[in-house]
């Protein structure tokens, strides 16, 4: 039979005080009745001793010296009476009453207690009388519980089974509500429980228990998952560089039943993904669209429609994925996406500045556009150095051009200078230049 759990400690056993090992002061009256078996001689043989019935005692015993000092006892009367401890045989306390009798160690206490009993009465025959009515409810109570009952509170019995049912649902929902409630789910030993062991004892010979422990355990198991899950997330709401989010991610993605919000997290991280891949596609979109020869002729490549198009396209799926509120830790290259952006926007500006031989206003162009190329790649920075270099050296012969224009205008030699000046204007348009041969002519 299953070891039942005690809602207190036995209280049944009689006290039989022996008189050779009593703590005592010598001062406190125990409130507790019982009998007293007294010898009418200290030399008389305990089997000649009567029964003296009280309802509280003072023990003045001497100590270290056998037989020395006396006992009170108060008798039902109310009055006092001493007698010499030499005499006294035994003092049996009335049993207290029984508290809970529901498993075989509480049976044996009480069977402890019987036995004790019965051999006083073995020993003195005069205590038989007086020790039946504390025995006869100790042994009612012990064939009660022998006949497959339980006392599980005073007076109050049950049947083992009905009992093992209640004790089994409060010890499971007890259990169940330290688990879900414990701080941190991962220090929660199941094993280490005792009211886990308590239900392992009662599964042995009940297969539905054991299925309910078995779930018990994989609720655990999904606790402690997400209690990670929760500390991964944690993390990942501030940003993080891409290898430290790949691996919280990682663990995220090896954690067993995730949970609602990890769900939607990776599947967030796997749109920055699929939108990195893209954006990287795009990227490169840009490093091949130039080629040196035309570049290093100032001529500035138009942007092809597909780019345009995949731009469109990733703009209205990054403003999806960010509208998700996805976690700061996920990263997206924002920024390299952006540089795509400004130079695609920037180009048919700077392309129209070169046709137009504008080559200061394709400079300013060029300088701003310096660190989204850089975003993009080394072939978008060289191309963009080779039209800054083409501008740069056709701003140089146009200045050459003009101040040889100004020294041959020093020296009166209008019509030369007029010419020199009409070169460069062939090189690069200068509204001042203009002015200046229409005021010379």
């Amino acid at each position: 039979m299953p070891i039942f759990s005690r809602i207190a400690i036995l209280c049944a056993a009689i006290l039989i005080v022996p008189l050779h090992a009593q703590e005592r002061d010598g001062n406190t009256i125990v409130q507790t009745p019982g009998i007293a078996l007294v010898k009418p001689q200290p030399w008389s043989k305990p089997a000649e001793s009567e029964v003296v019935r009280f309802t509280a005692f003072t023990d003045r015993t001497a100590r270290g010296s056998a037989g020395a000092g006396y006992f009170v006892l108060r008798l039902p009367s109310g009055k006092d009476t001493q007698i010499p401890s030499a005499r006294v045989v035994k003092l049996i306390l009335k049993p207290k009453t029984i508290i809970e009798l529901v498993d075989d160690s509480q049976r044996r206490e009480l069977q402890k207690s019987i036995d004790e009993m019965t051999a006083a009465i073995a020993a003195v025959p005069a205590a038989a009388t007086a020790l039946a009515d504390y025995l006869k409810p100790l042994q009612a109570d012990a064939t009660r519980y022998d006949a497959g009952e339980i006392m599980v509170s005073p007076n109050k019995w049950d049947t083992r089974e009905n009992y093992r049912r209640l004790e089994i649902v409060k010890i499971e929902q007890r259990l169940r509500r330290a688990m879900t409630e414990a701080k941190i789910k991962k220090d929660f030993d199941l094993d280490a429980n005792a009211d886990f062991a308590k239900l392992t004892e009662f599964a042995e010979s009940d297969a539905a228990l054991k299925v309910r422990l078995d779930a018990m355990r994989v609720e655990s198991a999904k606790l402690v998952s997400r209690e990670e899950q929760d500390a991964i997330l944690a993390k990942l709401q501030s940003p993080l560089s891409p290898s430290a989010a790949a691996l919280l991610l990682d663990q995220l993605k090896a954690l067993s039943d995730p949970s609602p919000r990890t769900t939607s997290v990776l599947r967030q991280a796997d749109v920055a993904a699929a939108l990195t891949k893209d954006i990287d596609t795009l990227k490169q979109s840009f490093e091949n669209l130039w080629n040196e020869e035309s570049l290093s002729q100032g001529a500035m490549p138009a942007v092809p429609a597909e780019i345009s198009t995949l731009i469109d396209a990733l703009n209205s799926k990054i403003a999806v994925f960010q509208a998700g509120a996805p976690p700061a830790g996920i990263w997206l290259p924002s920024s390299t996406f952006d540089a795509c952006v400004a130079i695609k926007n920037a180009l048919p500006t700077l392309q129209a500045r070169l046709a137009e031989r504008d080559y200061r206003a394709a400079i300013e162009g060029i300088n701003s556009l310096s660190a989204p190329a850089r975003q993009i790649g080394s072939k978008t920075t060289a191309a963009f150095a080779t039209i800054k270099s083409y501008s740069d050296a056709q701003i140089a012969k146009f200045s050459a051009l003009v101040d040889e224009g100004n020294t041959l205008l020093t020296g009166t030699d209008k019509k030369l200078a007029v010419a020199k000046f009409q070169e460069a204007l062939a090189i690069m348009p200068d509204a001042n230049l203009e002015k200046r041969i229409s005021e010379i002519k």
